[in-house]
């Protein structure tokens, strides 16, 4: 099946360089989405996602808000680009290759913005076109991070950091009881980076290093409790992989907690992802 990008492009949702982290908090809560290009002139520059706002709270220095930082100076400006001409597939070993959750669409005469798909476009196309073809089992991630429901923020938010993580599982007594994504932390982004007096703080170096091991203000008092969605979806993991994508799909989330299907049932064994069902994709059409 020779499906190209332009099967899946769609308009994509703009903000210009001069907007806000603030901006962009507030657009990607209004139209449920995990991302924006900043582009100017409809030609596209960069790109702000959930995850670079979830590194914003945790390692800017408490001393700016959301409006006062510009796209332009967080924006990621190293964009993938295809046309709509190129073939899903290579674009799909793209995304794995570069570690992205999108592409940018652009014409190939002008450059100027065509459109954009994502990780969710391609599990899409996986869940239509290639049941029976793999079991979870053979393509969920085993090693799950997770935390304990009185884990406070503050800690979520460094190791998010840390490991470059777009979701947290928690668990209690080896079994799901909720999941942590970076959307689930843009209600409460507003509610970060206020000014902190500096007093005997002499360099930004040693004011990271006490913000990393002292919880401070409000993010040491949410508690993973507090923000997780409760009873997360879950599946087996000797289910069929596009049964996974089309859950995926129809309740627009991006991993499913794998529980053992026999035995200890409930119990937390992996984590299927967008990403591991795009791997999937690949090999399918190798």
């Amino acid at each position: 099946m020779q499906l190209k990008t332009k099967n899946l492009v769609r308009q994509a949702i703009t903000l210009e360089p001069n907007n806000t982290l603030y901006d962009a908090r507030n657009v990607l809560l209004r139209y449920n989405i995990s991302r924006v290009v900043v582009a100017k002139d409809n030609k596209p520059l960069g790109i702000v996602t959930e995850k670079d706002i979830s590194r914003f709270l945790f390692r800017e220095l408490p001393r700016r808000r959301l409006y006062e930082v510009s796209l332009e100076e967080i924006m990621n400006r190293n964009l993938v680009v295809t046309t709509e001409e190129d073939d899903l597939i290579f674009c799909a070993k793209l995304m794995l290759e570069h570690k992205i959750s999108s592409i940018i669409v652009i014409d190939n005469n002008d450059k100027k913005l065509k459109g954009i798909f994502t990780k969710s476009d391609l599990v899409d196309t996986y869940a239509k076109y290639y049941p029976m073809k793999s079991l979870i089992e053979d393509y969920m991630t085993k090693e799950v991070i997770t935390v304990s429901p009185d884990d406070n923020l503050h800690m979520i938010l460094q190791l998010m950091a840390d490991r470059d993580l777009s979701r947290v599982i928690v668990t209690r007594n080896r079994k799901p009881v909720g999941i942590i994504t970076g959307h689930d932390l843009l209600p409460l982004s507003i509610l970060f980076g206020t000014r902190t007096a500096r007093k005997n703080w002499t360099t930004e170096d040693e004011l990271l290093t006490r913000k990393r091991n002292m919880p401070s203000g409000i993010k040491a008092f949410f508690l993973a409790e507090d923000i997780m969605k409760h009873y997360p979806i879950t599946i087996a993991e000797n289910i069929d992989l596009a049964q996974a994508a089309q859950i995926m799909t129809t309740n627009r989330i991006s991993g499913l907690p794998v529980v053992q299907s026999s035995n200890d049932a409930d119990s937390l064994v992996g984590i299927i992802t967008k990403t591991d069902i795009i791997k999937a994709l690949t090999f399918t059409n190798n």
